[in-house]
């Protein structure tokens, strides 16, 4: 596309000009960078005025006054891990409370998928030893026993009691992570609530509240 006959012409006249003999280096740079003209004052274009905005300085960002900040600090969550179902839930150490129909689903019988009515100072105690040992996980081997979960496991030659105290909802099987069987143990021993068993080759503590008494098993 061929320029216009008039932009040749201006720029043919700007380079005789800058060209021409006597003309001062200091009018040479007004020829060719000459002053700004006087701002329009018609009105802006849609485009320019959207360009303008964008170029625009932006507002400063709203100061956060630091005391509104300020609030109490994260609660102290352990999880528990169900091995069988593969379920979790989170307990807030702060008041020891978890919703007691949560807790008995969450330590149903896997077999029967049948909860109970569970012990609400297993859960303590639990909870105790996890914060004993600075451990934020507790993994549950076991909880409820459904009776008839209990025979069929007996007749089948496992080393569960007859009148055990999983199928009263009285008992709780667990270890706790990075802590080894025999420390759990000990611990265990020293808070007392009932039956305390070591199963070191499983790799679990049984505690319980029924009568005290303590044993090894495999």
């Amino acid at each position: 596309m061929s320029p216009r006959p008039g932009a040749v012409a201006i720029g043919l006249a700007l380079a005789a000009a800058v060209a021409a003999p006597g003309v001062a280096a200091a009018d040479r740079a007004k020829i060719i960078d000459p002053a700004p003209a006087a701002p329009s004052s018609e009105p802006a274009s849609k485009k320019d005025a959207e360009w303008a905005a964008r170029l625009a300085p932006r507002k400063p960002l709203r100061q956060v006054d630091p005391d509104a900040l300020v609030g109490k600090a994260p609660a102290e969550v352990i999880s528990f891990y169900n091995q069988w179902t593969h379920e979790w839930i989170g307990v807030d150490v702060t008041d020891r409370g978890v919703d007691p129909e949560l807790a008995d689903r969450f330590l149903r019988c896997h077999f029967t998928n049948e909860p109970t009515d569970m012990d609400r100072r297993l859960l303590s105690t639990v909870l105790d030893a996890a914060r004993h040992f600075k451990v934020d996980r507790v993994n549950v081997v076991s909880g409820f026993r459904a009776p008839k979960y209990n025979l069929m496991l007996r007749k089948k030659g496992h080393a569960v009691a007859r009148d055990s105290q999983h199928t009263k909802g009285h008992a709780v099987d667990f270890w706790l992570p990075g802590v080894g069987t025999q420390a759990l143990y000990r611990w265990a021993m020293s808070h007392q609530l009932g039956g305390v068993g070591l199963y070191p080759d499983s790799g679990f503590v049984h505690v319980d509240v029924g009568r005290k008494r303590t044993w090894t098993g495999e």
